[in-house]
């Protein structure tokens, strides 16, 4: 293939993802087909499928480097100067204002019939080094005395990433119940207490 048709392929394949990932979050990963898509960009089905064999494939594509850009989100936290405290208040906002989160937020519930199982496999792993991190930082916390809880770290690190499931959120923030930055302020401090509990467990 010519460097001039590489350019070709690869500006349509932007083109692509970009349309797809509209209609996904204005209609629903369901109500979408992959007609949809070649027929808003005006390019034929066969030339659709020569970049993406399915619609799955297609929004992993889509999920994929949000996903990856999150993880590099909290690596960074991680590695970075701040306090315990200040790194897992900076979990939660950042995570929250995330581009992944907000996909996930605008086609809940449909993610969860997307991927197939290899691809659940990928997400699975990236989804784990997240969930070590948190553990990470909340064990650093709970050592230095900063956190007070006799709760296990594995625990309060698979708790912050349930955070970020989109049910609570689109119940209260979706339906005007609250605002974003309402949310964001309540479930840090729910979030702060619950590592700060030091009650039996």
């Amino acid at each position: 293939m010519s460097e001039r048709m590489v350019k070709k392929f690869n500006n349509r394949n932007r083109l692509i993802l970009e349309a797809a990932e509209k209609l996904i979050k204005d209609h629903g990963y369901h109500q979408v087909k992959m007609s949809d898509i070649s027929e808003k960009l005006d390019i034929a089905k066969g030339t659709l499928y020569s970049h993406y064999r399915s619609k799955e494939q297609l929004t992993f594509s889509i999920v994929k480097p949000k996903i990856d850009n999150f993880l590099t989100t909290m690596e960074q936290i991680d590695t970075s100067t701040l306090t315990e405290s200040k790194k897992v208040s900076s979990f939660i906002e950042k995570g929250f204002c995330s581009d992944f989160f907000h996909f996930v937020l605008s086609s809940f519930p449909d993610m969860g019939a997307i991927f197939s199982e290899d691809h659940n496999s990928e997400l699975k792993l990236i989804q784990e080094k997240i969930i070590k991190i948190f553990e990470r930082v909340i064990e650093e916390g709970t050592k230095s005395k900063t956190f007070q809880t006799k709760a296990s770290s594995n625990f309060l690190a698979l708790q912050l990433m349930q955070l970020f499931d989109p049910l609570i959120y689109k119940t209260l923030v979706s339906s005007g119940t609250m605002s974003s930055k309402e949310f964001v302020n309540q479930s840090v401090t729910f979030f702060m207490g619950a590592i700060n509990n030091k009650g039996e467990f």
